[in-house]
């Protein structure tokens, strides 16, 4: 389907994030499972629970249109939902499945930042302040889980990107892998 105008491209946005966030309510109880650490079930736990949430809001803005939820399939988060799985099929101790989780659910957690700030963006041009509170909330949520995240694995959420010092010291406790383990 051709997209003809910036309603039809924000609502086709929010038909992907509709995807993103069923494939995550299916996909973050199997990672859970395979999950060792406490504080790592914990907080794909509440990832569920939070995509539970984000997946009303979306119908909620659905409904603002007077249209159904029309969810459309999200290949980008498929495939990064299939490269974890694969990457949990070969890694050999527990502390490394956390580790391959944690990356995971972060490049997810990443994806979606970017596609609900675009849909935020989408919203305002379209005169829906409402929606795009509404997105805003989920942005919020997501950077918040982003960095419980990050929290996890050691590194400084948002600043992934930066050169560390050969000889910094960690103002964080340090990762529970090994160095055996990188």
């Amino acid at each position: 389907m051709a997209l003809a105008s910036l309603k039809e491209l924000y609502l086709d946005e929010l038909g992907d994030l509709y995807d993103v966030e069923t494939q995550m309510i299916r996909t973050l109880p199997r990672w859970s499972e395979r999950a060792q650490a406490p504080e790592l079930r914990a907080a794909l736990a509440a990832c569920g629970l939070e995509s539970r949430l984000h997946l009303e809001r979306l119908q909620l803005i659905f409904t603002h249109w007077g249209l159904p939820a029309a969810p459309r399939t999200c290949a980008g988060i498929a495939g990064i939902v299939q490269e974890a799985d694969d990457r949990l099929n070969q890694v050999t101790t527990r502390d490394l499945c956390d580790a391959a989780i944690i990356g995971a659910a972060r490049r997810i957690e990443h994806y979606e930042i970017a596609a609900y700030g675009s849909a935020r963006a989408y919203a305002l041009r379209v005169n829906r302040a409402d929606e795009a509170r509404l997105l805003q909330e989920t942005l919020n949520d997501q950077g918040r889980a982003d960095r419980g995240l990050a929290a996890l694995d050691g590194s400084e959420a948002g600043d992934d990107s930066r050169p560390v010092p050969a000889r910094a010291e960690r103002s964080v406790s340090e990762p529970r892998w090994t160095a055996a383990d990188r």
